[in-house]
């Protein structure tokens, strides 16, 4: 049943989550994967509480509102880590970072890329790998093919992001309540930087970073949250002019690493704080 027993048991040692993860995986086209993309984890299918919580300390936020119950009824892999700067290089041939001549730079994550470039990287990585692309591109016009049905890769949804990110752990951060021990945080814009990944802890379903490090584009397009229960929300369509961030930066402060901060900018926007992570779809006939 692959990680979907991490629903019943948050117990499981890592090595299995990684070994079933492995197992469910289709065999790819490529020989060097860990050198294309982040290793991917399989995640359970579940319903989760999504926005902030109503005993959540910081009230700042009202686009974080109304709390509502989402289902996610298909599981989904998801990457480990952010796409790191040495993987999109391998896929994109070339690298946009503000932080690529540091000792590390290969294992810190990719930023200063936009919306749009995170979506070819995505589009491209499925063709090295022999899978349909997700994504239709014109110009600055993206639709997404087949929506969670595509088998290739592609963003994560909101609501998929946050169930990862919370992980049915109930912590204000992802895997803590103590931001320290899972993100990187509260740096001077002036001095600070991005981390390499993994270097803290992960949450209990094995992923890094999802708060602080870098945003994380996903796909949806900015709105705000509608009151009752959902199942498998993939945002509004309009046209896109906002796409959403999430998880917060190194140069964030603890409010913006909390697991139930959102943000948005434009889908061509690139800065030094922002980064994506890859999800895939695990449709029941693979």
């Amino acid at each position: 049943m692959g990680v979907v027993c991490l629903g019943m048991s948050v117990t499981l040692p890592l090595a299995f989550i990684y070994r079933e993860s492995v197992a469910a995986m289709p065999k790819e086209k490529v020989t060097s994967l860990r050198e294309l993309r982040p290793t991917m984890l399989v995640l359970p299918t579940g319903k989760f509480q999504m926005g902030r919580a109503p005993d959540d300390p910081d009230k700042t936020y009202d686009d974080e509102l109304p709390q509502h119950e989402v289902e996610i009824s298909q599981r989904f892999g998801l990457s480990e880590t952010e796409v790191t700067q040495g993987q999109y290089q391998a896929v994109m041939g070339s690298n946009p970072s503000e932080f690529k001549d540091k000792e590390d730079s290969a294992q810190r994550p990719v930023e200063n890329v936009s919306w749009l470039d995170a979506v070819a990287y995505c589009n491209k990585l499925s063709e090295l790998e022999g899978l349909p692309k997700c994504y239709e591109v014109s110009g600055e016009q993206v639709k997404w093919r087949r929506g969670l049905d595509c088998e290739g890769y592609r963003l994560p949804t909101e609501a998929e992001w946050e169930y990862a990110a919370r992980a049915d752990e109930g912590t204000i951060y992802s895997g803590s309540n103590k931001p320290k021990e899972v993100a990187w945080f509260g740096e001077e814009l002036q001095k600070g930087s991005t981390h390499a990944v993994k270097g803290l802890k992960a949450n209990q379903w094995g992923l890094h970073d999802l708060s602080g490090n870098v945003y994380e584009w996903v796909w949806d397009e900015w709105g705000e949250y509608q009151a009752g229960a959902q199942k498998d929300p993939t945002g509004p369509l309009r046209g896109g002019s906002r796409r959403v961030l999430r998880g917060g930066s190194w140069g964030s402060g603890a409010r913006g690493v909390r697991v139930a901060f959102r943000g948005w900018v434009a889908p061509g926007f690139r800065y030094l704080y922002l980064g994506f992570r890859l999800a895939r779809s695990y449709p029941q006939t693979l």
